[in-house]
């Protein structure tokens, strides 16, 4: 293996125990959410887009319109999502979270956010600046890495709700 090849797979291995140590710490808010993994996904990808059709949901998380369909209606159900028509195609409709949907994805992205915070906190200035470079290579990265999901998703994942809108707007809701 060349040089280039054992340094990502020294960055992947680096990656995967750095967000396991920090999901070891991760508040209760992220324990009591009492909603399913692909709803937790599908709630996420309307909290990073803002709203999707039904069609762009199931692209992105990688399943079928009629699966994407049930989690939808389990989060309606929950109060979190609604649904509308597009304005542009009656036909087309499109999800977008309600004020309840937007302020779980709030109290989620505050949660791991301070978590990230005190993770960072243990650095030293200059560690800080180092992390800070490496962080914008690596986003410069993942915004031009392509895939199905990277126009409409943060490409870090879940992760990015510690960067997420709440972040980039400068502070808490």
């Amino acid at each position: 293996m060349d040089e280039r090849n054992e340094l990502i797979d020294q960055i992947v291995d680096v990656i995967r125990s750095l967000v396991r140590a920090i999901h070891q710490g991760l508040p209760r808010e992220w324990l009591d959410v009492e909603i399913t993994m692909p709803q937790f996904k599908t709630l996420f990808v309307l909290y990073c887009t803002g709203r999707a059709t039904m069609g762009e949901l199931a692209d992105t998380l990688g399943t079928g319109v009629s699966t994407l369909t049930g989690i939808v209606d389990r989060l309606v159900d929950q109060g979190l999502v609604i649904r509308e028509e597009d304005p542009h195609d009656r036909r087309v409709v499109v999800g977008r979270l309600t004020p309840a949907g937007v302020e779980l994805g709030d109290r989620l992205a505050v949660a791991a956010r301070d978590r990230m915070s005190r993770v960072l906190g243990q650095l030293s200035l200059d560690e800080l600046r180092q992390v800070a470079a490496a962080m914008e290579l690596m986003r410069h990265a993942a915004a031009h890495a392509g895939g199905p999901a990277a126009s409409s998703v943060d490409p870090a994942g879940p992760a990015a709700l510690a960067t997420g809108p709440i972040a980039r707007e400068g502070g808490k809701p």
